[in-house]
């Protein structure tokens, strides 16, 4: 890690600070990329939560839930005799969550401010424990997996979400969408997040002992006026401070870049690929898992 970008982590690794270990800075925004980015992926989730049929009476937690996360699908399955936990670090997201929450009715849902590496819950309290785009973009991110293993109750459920940037495509192709991207991977891998992670975890369930197994990527076509259509220029401005300060590009030239690209998405020839949400999904067995498994996820990346 470079000595700029370093300090910058350092200097806001903080728990009680909203960004944490997250380069793109809490913003209104930022609320906003996060509820439009929940919509793209919403039927995806909807579809696996399906699969895995939860039911009546499950206990669920939804970390790093961020302004919402998917708490609204599990509130509908797991009905009034239920409860569903929405856990975040950052304070601002989870006081717009819990407003959103009372304006949706869910009753059966509440937000709590936790750290996702160490939350305080009580352990194999949950029948699922659920979390996105959490893993991929926080230093050391599958940290989280190891302690999500140690809240899911023998024969309960492991759901994990996460990105892979590999599939992002833009056509037809400019320089400024190459450049963009760039930008966006080389400052996630500079504080040791990792946003090709997704894949990965299907081997690292296997490997840790998971059961009944499943794994599903999704993603999707972009066009101009889509909602998502801006989110490469939109999240490039949200880490604008991370950015700086690998020291890479200047902040004319990155304005340049933002504008320039949106000029580009705006064209109505243009498509773009989105990043894949990668949906991995496993069982803890009746036995449990041993200490040894829970704790030995962040090696196997």
């Amino acid at each position: 890690m470079g000595r700029k970008l370093r300090r910058y982590v350092e200097q806001t690794l903080s728990p009680e600070t909203a960004a944490q270990d997250y380069p793109i800075k809490t913003s209104e925004q930022e609320m906003t990329r996060l509820r439009m980015q929940s919509d793209l992926f919403r039927a995806d989730t909807e579809s696996m939560l399906d699969r895995i049929g939860v039911g009546l009476e499950w206990r669920c937690l939804d970390l790093c839930c961020g302004v919402g996360g998917i708490t609204d699908l599990l509130s509908r399955r797991v009905g009034t005799e239920g409860s569903v936990i929405g856990a975040d670090v950052d304070s601002a997201k989870l006081t717009v969550a819990g407003d959103w929450a009372r304006a949706n009715g869910l009753g059966n849902v509440r937000f709590e401010q936790a750290d996702a590496f160490a939350t305080g819950f009580p352990e194999a309290s949950f029948d699922l424990v659920h979390s996105r785009f959490a893993l991929s973009v926080i230093p050391d991110g599958t940290g989280i997996l190891d302690h999500m293993l140690t809240l899911v109750r023998p024969g309960g459920i492991v759901f994990v979400e996460e990105a892979n940037v590999q599939t992002m495509e833009c056509a037809p192709t400019d320089p400024v969408w190459d450049r963009a991207l760039a930008l966006l991977v080389d400052t996630f891998a500079n504080i040791g997040a990792d946003v090709y992670l997704g894949p990965k975890l299907y081997g690292m369930f296997h490997t840790i002992g998971l059961t009944e197994l499943r794994v599903r990527p999704c993603l999707h076509a972009l066009r101009a006026g889509d909602p998502m259509m801006m989110h490469l220029p939109g999240t490039v401005e949200g880490m604008r401070d991370a950015i700086l300060s690998l020291g890479t590009v200047t902040a004319a030239a990155l304005d340049q870049i933002v504008e320039r690209l949106r000029e580009h998405l705006s064209r109505p020839d243009t498509l773009t690929i989105s990043y894949s949400m990668v949906q991995v999904v496993g069982r803890v067995p009746e036995r449990g898992l041993s200490r040894a498994s829970m704790g030995r996820v962040g090696g196997l990346v």
